[in-house]
Parts: C-alpha cells; sequence; structure tokens
C-alpha cells in the first residue's frame, strides 16, 4: 500500500507474542503475578486466555510496539486505524467491564445493547482519550473475541488472537534519522570528543537579533522566575557563553559501547539548535499555544506533570529535547529526555542529569 504526500511509512507489521511489547518504552515494568491473574478473574468472572496470561507474564500492561491497522476507507496510511488506542495496554487491577462503566457513568441500562446482550462480559483492556476501547468479549462462551468500539458500535471483530495480531502494523512519519534508525546499513561516524563550555556553541540561532551574546545574570534569575524552576548549574554556564543558538554536538549513544550503526544512536538536538531564555517553555505551554486550550486539557490528563517538562529544543511538533522536574521538583537537578511525538508521546532517550546528558553528546555525520 503506498504512502500519503506526507509519506508515512509501515515500520513493522504482525507482531508475535514475543514481539508483542515495546521494550524500551516499558523499562522498568513488572510482570503480572500469578496473585493478579486470580484476582482479575474472580472479580470480572473470566478466564485468561492462554495467550494474555503469556503476555502479562512479560508486562502487566503497558506500551506496545505496532498498534495499528490499514484503514477501511482509505488507501494513505495516514488514515490507519488505532486497534490498541494510545498503543497500550491496561494493567490487570484497572481492567473493567462496559457494566461497570456503564453503572459508575450512569448510563441508561440499555447503552451497549448493541455490543452485547451482556456488557458485563465485554470486558475493556485498552481505552482511548475518547470512546475508543478494546475489548474481549466473552459473550459466546470460551475463548473471548477481540472487539474494538467506539462504545456504540464494533469498529473491528477478531474471533482470535492470531487474526488480532496479523492486523496490527507499526507506522511513523518519514524522516531521514527515523528510516536510518531501522536500517542497519547507515553508519553514524562520530567524533570522540565530548563538548566543553568553549566547543559546544557553533553560532548564533536564525533568531538572534545580537549575533552570539551571552546571557547575564539577570537573564537566567528572570527566566527562571517566569518558569518557576531552577535550571542546572551547568546549562547555566552555558547561557553565560551565549543566549542560546547552534551546536554541531547532537547525537547521543543509545547503550553503553555503541557501535557505529545509527541504530545505536539517537540524535536528541533537533535542528542542532538551543532556544534562547526568552524563547523557553514549558510542554504545557506548548501543548497550549500549538494545540489550543481544549487539546491542552487532554494533553495534561494523558502526560501528567507536562507543566514540569522544559523544552530546551525544537523541530516542529515532532521532536523535542527537555528538562524533565517531574521526579524530583523544580528546584532540584532535572533528568535531560529527548521525546517525539506524533500523536503519542515517545520517549527516545532519558540521562540523570544535565552533566550525563553533556557528557553524552558527541558530533557525528551518518553515511
Amino acid at each position: 500500500m503506498g504512502g500519503s504526500v506526507l509519506d508515512w511509512r509501515v515500520y513493522g507489521c504482525a507482531p508475535s507474542l514475543d514481539t508483542f511489547w515495546d521494550e524500551e518504552r516499558n523499562l522498568g515494568r513488572g510482570a503480572a503475578g500469578a496473585e493478579a491473574v486470580a484476582a482479575v478473574e474472580a472479580r470480572l468472572g473470566i478466564a485468561l486466555p492462554p495467550w494474555l496470561r503469556a503476555l502479562y507474564a512479560r508486562y502487566d500492561g503497558g506500551a506496545v510496539r505496532m498498534a495499528r491497522a490499514a484503514s477501511r476507507h482509505s488507501e494513505d496510511w495516514i488514515d490507519a486505524d488505532w486497534l490498541i488506542p494510545r498503543a497500550r495496554l491496561l494493567p490487570l487491577a484497572e481492567w473493567f467491564s462496559l457494566a461497570e462503566l456503564r453503572r459508575r457513568e450512569d448510563y441508561r441500562d440499555d447503552a451497549f445493547a448493541a455490543l452485547a446482550a451482556d456488557d458485563s462480559r465485554l470486558i475493556a483492556i485498552a481505552l482511548g482519550e475518547g470512546n475508543g476501547t478494546l475489548c474481549l468479549d466473552y459473550s459466546a462462551g470460551g475463548e473471548p473475541r477481540i472487539v474494538l468500539t467506539d462504545q456504540r458500535q464494533r469498529l473491528r471483530d477478531y474471533p482470535d488472537h492470531a487474526a488480532f495480531l496479523a492486523d496490527l502494523v507499526e507506522i511513523q512519519y518519514w524522516n531521514p534519522a527515523l528510516q536510518a534508525r531501522h536500517d542497519p546499513r547507515t553508519l553514524l561516524d562520530c567524533d570522540p570528543r565530548p563538548p566543553s563550555l568553549d566547543t559546544f556553541w557553533s553560532g548564533p540561532g536564525y533568531w538572534a537579533r545580537d549575533g552570539a551574546a551571552p546571557a547575564d545574570e539577570a537573564a537566567l534569575v528572570a527566566a527562571e522566575a517566569r518558569l518557576g524552576l531552577r535550571l542546572p548549574a551547568l546549562l547555566r554556564a552555558l547561557y553565560l557563553r551565549q543566549d542560546g543558538g547552534v551546536t554541531g554536538f547532537e547525537w547521543v549513544p543509545l547503550r553503553r559501547q555503541p557501535s557505529r550503526h545509527r541504530y545505536d544512536w539517537e540524535s536528541v538536538v533537533p535542528d542542532g539548535t538551543v532556544s534562547a531564555l526568552a524563547d523557553l517553555q514549558t510542554l504545557a505551554d506548548w501543548a497550549d499555544g500549538f494545540q489550543g486550550r481544549d487539546a491542552l486539557y487532554g494533553f495534561a490528563r494523558t502526560y501528567a506533570g507536562c507543566e514540569r517538562l522544559l523544552i530546551l529544543a525544537l523541530h516542529g511538533i515532532e521532536w523535542m529535547l527537555c528538562l524533565d522536574y517531574r521526579e524530583r521538583g523544580p528546584q532540584h537537578e532535572p533528568e535531560v529526555v529527548a521525546f517525539e511525538f506524533f500523536g503519542e508521546l515517545v520517549e527516545l532517550y532519558r540521562a540523570r542529569d544535565f552533566h550525563r546528558f553533556f557528557a553524552d553528546l558527541r558530533r557525528g555525520e551518518t553515511s
């Protein structure tokens, strides 16, 4: 199937039970133990099918790599449907029946009559921002069917997990870096030397009015007061050398002993440009300004604490480098994290502090 003018491409399809989970995005997540399985079966009056037992023996819910399917109404991959809303399965403790939802939300008794005669036999295992819900349908007895619904009608209906997995794909908007990540032939030629205060900056940003001018302490204090947080000492020192601008240090390794292959590295400074102090904004500010206030509420619900993610570098809406104050608080040393955003905020890289991030940075060219 061809791509659209925006050139969305398929980067994976038809996962097995072994390749279903997104390993990188589930770091730190544990398995569902026998007690958790027994508890959900007793609470909902169901028996987990063997394939779900196998999946949850790896992780108790979490992120999946392949979550969409070809649209039934369009040839373009940009219109692909979400089979697994938000690309995440719920932990077992958060599974619920549509009967519970109806009672909790005080819906009329026949609210889900078009979906199943007995809505207590429809068990939600993934939930989107709207009404998109992935369910197990135990209505017929035996192994449950897999049903995607908007809570009004059945959008997709699979007799078993094999048919369901066969429809799943991973698609993303094409860009050279993403293609290189999936192409084992692409190499990165890196200068092994990390940056220093003297070598980090390589020129002013295109937005700079006064050339590569340094910030002063008053500007730093004003920015911190406006943002309600404390910038890392090393970052403050960089701003005292130059108030934002261009750097050639864009690459970080994704493993301790990376090879020259591109897939062992990530480009984390979008456009090679760090924002000036006056342009720094939080992820909440960005969502409000770009998406509008209504979208912000949905975004903030999905990504709790986005007002404590400070964007240092940004390309459009797709890639961003942030200081992450969510764990330690606004007056403490933040972690550094790089995200991409194509309807879902995906973490690409994380460093424990700005010193670790700075030491990871390298200059490089792909070949």
